[in-house]
């Protein structure tokens, strides 16, 4: 009787995950860079940008903006860190006001702190979506940037998928986003 009571929940799982999964596809759009393919939520505004060195595309919705990009680009946060306050007044007024006081940081303990990315925004890891290799990025609190580098060159380019500061129904979306890259 257990064997068909857990049965039963497995596969009735298994048919829920399914259905699931086909409606997420007729609710987004696919679009391609390169060699990559990947899937937009429809609800997300394309406002497509092309680049003499790149293909960009920009994806807007309720205040938030993602960049897909088969270009260079850097999204890993390069943070200025000082060894005192009076660095930091000086490195604020004669940044002109381009700087601002939360983007630079004061070393408490300078060797741990290095060691251990203390004064980073994001989160940096390797792991693989869909058997590409990937660099995913998320924030450690509500600022910070949220997205992917695939590995896979193609063209001699690689796929960045980013939004900075990103809202919490964002963040869900970028997920879904990721889950969806493939190479063609």
């Amino acid at each position: 009787m257990r064997i068909l009571i857990v049965t039963s929940l497995l596969l009735y799982v298994l048919v829920s995950c399914n259905k699931s999964n086909i409606v997420d596809e007729k609710l987004c759009q696919e679009y391609n860079i390169e060699q990559y393919k990947f899937c937009i939520p429809n609800n997300w505004v394309n406002k497509e940008n092309t680049k003499y060195d790149s293909k960009i595309f920009l994806f807007v919705n309720k205040g938030d903006s993602i960049v897909i990009s088969s270009g260079v680009t850097n999204i890993i946060d390069d943070p200025i860190v000082v060894d005192n306050e009076k660095e930091k007044q000086i490195l604020l007024e004669f940044s002109n006001g381009e700087l601002l006081s939360k983007d630079i940081v004061i070393y408490k303990n300078k060797d741990f702190d290095t060691s251990h990315s203390t004064y980073l925004k994001n989160y940096y890891y390797y792991d693989k979506i869909n058997n590409i290799d990937v660099l995913l990025i998320f924030p450690k609190k509500q600022e910070g940037t949220i997205g992917a580098i695939f590995n896979k060159e193609t063209g001699g380019n690689k796929l960045s998928i980013y939004c900075n500061d990103p809202s919490i129904e964002t963040q869900q979306s970028i997920k879904r986003i990721l889950e969806t890259v493939k190479i063609r």
